[in-house]
């Protein structure tokens, strides 16, 4: 099936005064907040959380998840992935829950992982409600990079562009797609959700870092992106106005990874200059508003 990677302009600000501490009340004393349970109802069956877990016999146990997580910064996002980033495209929970033998609040996180069928609906909740509540209040516009992608989608380009495995892009990059690895992915094995995000000052390091490579020239907006996108016949890869139309975005000059970069520098450019910062989402569109 597959889904589509996009880079979309970021409201950090928003992120941080309004959905990050409404969903750590959700977790701490299930405290939902009048916009979030809307917007729960909103993409689901029209029932509550507390009533969509009863249904299943499960319920959220009070946690303070920054007081005592090691795994989380104080974003919820991952500090730091455990083994080789590059080696787990398509993985699944199991290998993306924490793991800490030493916690003293394992039992009650739902993000440690436990073999229990019923933690797993639990965190399924959770982690949809979360893309929920950030495509729905922090999301602006989006480009599409390319269809499954992820942020590793660009190592070899960078190689071929002469980039040093110690240039910064390399770490911004990564903080792009891994940082929402526990609760910014779907739970399901796959590639949808949120891969990660960064911040203002990030996202101007990074358009900085990639203006200086090689890399296709156009004017610096979303309409200019949309120039390159044509519509092919997936099957026979050949311009048709019948079935099987994808949109295909195509440099003449060039290879689709280069243009796709190119596209991370020019929604960074767009993003420094309103002070916002940046998220790789895959398949998110259904929940953002200019969907």
């Amino acid at each position: 099936m597959g889904a589509d990677a996009r880079l979309f302009l970021f409201d950090y600000e928003i992120y941080r005064s309004e959905v990050l501490p409404a969903f750590l009340r959700l977790m701490r004393d299930s405290s939902i907040d009048t916009w979030l349970m809307e917007l729960h109802r909103l993409h689901t069956d029209g029932l509550g959380i507390d009533e969509c877990l009863a249904r299943h016999s499960v319920s959220l146990a009070p946690v303070d998840i920054l007081k005592h997580c090691t795994y989380l910064d104080p974003d919820l996002a991952v500090r730091a992935v455990r083994s080789d980033p590059q080696s787990l495209y398509d993985c699944g929970w199991e290998t993306r829950a924490c793991r800490s033998a030493d916690c003293s609040v394992r039992e009650q996180c739902p993000f440690h992982f436990v073999e229990e069928p019923q933690q797993t609906i639990t965190v399924d909740y959770l982690l949809r409600l979360f893309q929920m509540a950030v495509a729905d209040r922090c999301l602006g516009p989006g480009q599409f990079l390319g269809r499954s992608i992820d942020c590793f989608f660009y190592w070899k380009t960078l190689d071929e562009l002469g980039v040093a495995p110690a240039d910064p892009i390399h770490l911004l990059l990564q903080q792009l797609g891994r940082r929402g690895f526990l609760i910014g992915y779907a739970f399901a094995v796959g590639t949808d959700g949120i891969h990660g995000w960064l911040q203002p000052d990030e996202v101007k390091q990074l358009a900085e870092r990639l203006f200086a490579l090689d890399l296709p020239e156009y004017e610096c907006s979303f309409a200019a992106m949309e120039k390159f996108q044509n519509v092919r016949n997936i099957v026979e890869d050949r311009v048709v106005g019948l079935d099987f139309q994808w949109p295909v975005y195509h440099d003449p000059s060039g290879s689709f990874e280069r243009l796709s970069l190119s596209f991370v520098r020019t929604v960074c450019n767009i993003a420094a200059r309103e002070g916002k910062g940046v998220l790789w989402g895959n398949d998110l569109l259904a929940f953002t508003r200019t969907a």
